[in-house]
């Protein structure tokens, strides 16, 4: 495949931002993680053809997407891939339903949502990207190991030096797996907020007096470009709903009240429909694992017990439940 060129469109993506300073609570608002779902996957046997075993030809999506759509559109100049930021968004969108969909369902979503906005080496190469971006979320969880995020029980400049180094070390994978120029396209936003996020853990780890670092963290927030301020509002947002979804003592009047004032009274009624929605299957879930249960208490043998598994999921499972159902039910055991 032939080196293409690299044209620089950044759009507004999805935030993820390195570990603040513990102790200061304006900080602690951005993302503790780079990583979304990672899938454990074989990078080289991730391109399927579309009209594979699993098809998608009714444009069906999983429950947690279903209504929504990514909203990225791929574009291509003299044949060649213009390569933007949005690719990610496109590939973390599929990704998100990990749980629901196996990696090769995903991979073929991926591919075939690829082969319709992109033709010839143009689609080659938006291809070659995602396989690469597979490939980095599967090195993200050695270098996760490699560089923990956690920083608790660190003097404030320890905690400073060693977010430098990751994000120095993470950059540094980016550039290794994707070049240079891809990534510095792909993961540009989330380089330019961890640069923010370093500059203001170092003024605060700093000597300055508390009236001098307010002033300067003023004029550091100032300078960001107004679809960092967007995202970062966004962030907020996200983080108050899940506060709001968490309160165990909050009626459904009392959810929607606060959804509303985050979002707005359209979408807290969707956000209301969701919760009804994971309700049912929590009962759904709560049924099978007593059956379940039971079943594990009969002392059959091996075969047996997995011919009477397969038939309690067939009874209270739909095909295209099944996949779901088995990783709810995994996450308690």
């Amino acid at each position: 495949m032939k080196s293409f060129k690299v044209v620089t469109l950044v759009g507004a993506v999805l935030v993820t931002a390195w570990a603040l300073i513990e102790s200061d609570p304006s900080t602690n608002n951005l993302a503790k993680s780079e990583s979304v779902k990672t899938l454990s996957v074989n990078s080289t046997n991730t391109s399927q053809d579309p009209s594979a075993s699993f098809s998608i030809a009714d444009n069906s999506l999983p429950a947690s997407l279903a209504g929504t759509s990514h909203g990225v559109q791929l574009r291509a100049h003299n044949g060649d891939l213009i390569v933007t930021a949005s690719l990610k968004d496109l590939f973390d969108y599929y990704l998100s339903a990990a749980g629901e969909e196996n990696h090769q369902q995903i991979a073929i979503r991926v591919t075939a949502n690829l082969a319709e906005q992109l033709q010839g080496e143009a689609f080659e190469q938006a291809n070659a990207i995602w396989l690469n971006y597979l490939a980095y979320k599967k090195e993200l969880v050695e270098f996760d190991r490699q560089y923990p995020q956690s920083t608790a029980g660190l003097q404030k400049l320890q905690q400073l030096q060693l977010l430098q180094q990751r994000q120095l070390a993470l950059v540094g994978l980016q550039d290794s797996i994707f070049g240079a120029k891809v990534a510095g396209i792909i993961f540009a936003f989330d380089r330019q907020l961890d640069g923010h996020t370093l500059a203001k853990a170092e003024l605060l780890a700093s000597d300055l007096t508390p009236e001098q670092k307010q002033q300067r963290l003023i004029n550091l927030n100032a300078q960001l470009p107004i679809e960092t301020v967007q995202s970062l509002t966004r962030n907020e947002k996200q983080k108050q709903l899940l506060l709001i979804d968490n309160t165990e003592d909050l009626n459904d009047h009392q959810k929607f009240q606060l959804r509303a004032e985050q979002v707005g009274a359209d979408a807290a009624t969707r956000l209301q429909q969701l919760d009804e929605q994971r309700a049912i299957w929590r009962d759904r879930i709560a049924v099978f694992k007593q059956k379940k249960s039971a079943l594990s208490q009969a002392g059959l043998a091996d075969e047996e017990y997995q011919l009477g598994l397969e038939k309690l999921y067939s009874q209270h499972f739909a095909p295209e439940e099944r996949l779901r159902a088995q990783a709810l039910v995994s996450m308690d055991e």
